[in-house]
């Protein structure tokens, strides 16, 4: 006999992710993948992390194999903190939490703060598996005016004074899909129109440190001292995805709340990974890591500019990511990257759509594309096959 299951009904709105589905499909196909979200496993620091991990797991067994705080390491949240007051976030380690992965830091920010039918803002386009998150809680999803450099503040401004906005979600910097970053002046605004509103600001920081031009910005909370900002950071772009340790900061009030939900979500991040992770941190090794990274990223993204340059010039246009991992590209008028991935995949190359990081639909002619996945030897044989699916 078989088991009817009868779901919630939030679960009509979480749908699965187009990435997701894509890298099923990827995975019996060899191609020059430019769809993924991953950075490049060449950058993973894995001697070193073997050796802490070999240290931690000498010197400190019992507490990396045991249970530990909601909270997360104690000495791994006051790192956090002692970096965000470097940065101009005055910051203590009772308002850091310790999260399995910056995904995880949003979830939890949703699920404290909304209810169903509540308006979370958003960038236009947006981070997609923030999208399905805020879906998943029955929020409403309102995007603001968007251009090279991020929020439109006059835009966001009147967004914030609209009736029923729980909060403002926000890629400040090196944003995935587009890799815009918001200019200096707009931070300020924004944080100003924000508190006028007595509307909070969710800031994802994950691609803050991976900037390749000059202007490396701080962190969003940064530009106003004392704003109700909650920041999710994340080790993932930086050391290795793999480890899942990320974090949020924000009021100590707040971030007890949230450790309450972090408890009834999984206890708390892992023990080991968090140890193995400040001990990396710790011992010096961030500044030459982040370092060497941006080497690489620029090498390739500089690459990627120059072949769209070379391949699509006239074709198609597309934006100036600063750091980060992406680009959006946007085709002409009519044509529809969804009905040419399968031309692509044959191709050998692969891309995702762009309209699922739209919220309020559109962005049908766009594309995200990876420039530090593939091998930097691959790129531009990549947007060669590219330009030959798109067309004269």
């Amino acid at each position: 006999m078989e088991w009817e299951t009868r779901y919630a009904g939030r679960m009509g709105r979480v749908k699965s992710s187009p990435i997701m589905e894509l890298i099923r499909v990827l995975a019996e196909r060899r191609v020059i993948n430019f769809a993924s979200g991953l950075p490049d496993p060449a950058g993973f620091p894995a001697k070193t992390l073997r050796e802490a991990a070999a240290e931690v797991l000498t010197e400190d067994w019992r507490g990396a194999l045991q249970y530990g705080e909601a909270e997360g390491y104690r000495p791994l949240r006051e790192w956090v903190a002692a970096d965000l007051t470097t940065r101009g976030v005055p910051t203590r380690a009772e308002q850091v939490l310790i999260v399995s992965g910056s995904q995880q830091g949003i979830d939890l920010v949703a699920r404290a703060l909304l209810e169903p039918g509540d308006l979370v803002l958003t960038e236009e386009p947006s981070y997609l598996a923030a999208l399905q998150v805020f879906a998943s809680y029955e929020a409403t999803v309102r995007p603001i005016l968007t251009d090279g450099e991020g929020l439109d503040p006059d835009a966001a401004a009147a967004a914030l004074r609209q009736p029923g906005v729980k909060f403002l979600y926000t890629m400040p910097s090196h944003q995935n899909p587009s890799g815009a970053t918001l200019a200096p002046e707009r931070r300020r605004l924004l944080l100003e129109a924000a508190a006028a509103a007595g509307v909070p600001v969710l800031a994802d920081e994950a691609y803050l440190h991976l900037r390749y031009d000059p202007g490396e910005p701080g962190p969003l909370a940064a530009a106003a001292p004392g704003a109700h900002v909650l920041t999710v950071g994340t080790f993932s772009k930086v050391i290795a995805p793999g480890l899942r340790v990320a974090w949020v900061a924000g009021p100590a009030p707040v971030i007890a709340r949230l450790a309450l939900l972090k408890q009834v979500t999984d206890l708390h991040a892992n023990s080991l990974t968090q140890r193995v992770v400040h001990r990396y941190l710790s011992a010096g090794h961030l500044p030459a890591q982040v370092a060497s990274l941006r080497a690489a990223y620029r090498t390739k993204r500089d690459a990627f500019l120059h072949a769209l340059t070379r391949q699509l010039a006239g074709k198609a246009t597309w934006t100036y990511p600063a750091g980060g991992m992406f680009l959006l590209l946007r085709l002409s008028p009519g044509q529809s990257p969804t009905a040419l991935l399968s031309k692509a995949v044959d191709e050998g190359v692969a891309y995702v759509p762009g309209a699922p990081f739209f919220p309020a639909g559109g962005g049908e002619e766009t594309i995200r594309l990876n420039f530090v996945s593939p091998a930097l030897g691959e790129i531009d044989e990549g947007v060669a096959r590219l330009a030959r699916v798109i067309g004269p």
